[in-house]
């Protein structure tokens, strides 16, 4: 037997408000944890930005090392033929 419900269309049930409003949240967070967590938060971006960075850098190095191999075989290759 089908469902009671087949041709209703489906709704959401209705959001419970919570007590505290995104303002009274931030109230409840001291001024000392906004600022560790904002310290924390701009010391991890530093961090993986420099490793990218390096990253970046030793690929486009193995990079310039490979083509200047390439290079130089395929030079070889035209001065011997």
């Amino acid at each position: 037997a089908p469902p009671g419900n087949v041709g209703r269309h489906l709704t959401l049930p209705p959001r419970r408000r919570s007590g505290c409003t995104p303002l009274a949240a931030m109230a409840d967070v001291s001024e000392r944890t906004l600022q560790l967590s904002v310290l924390v938060a701009f010391a991890s971006g530093v961090l993986v930005g420099w490793q990218a960075n390096r990253l970046r850098r030793r690929y486009l190095d193995w990079r310039k090392r490979r083509l200047q191999d390439k290079l130089a075989t395929t030079q070889k290759k035209l001065d011997l033929a």
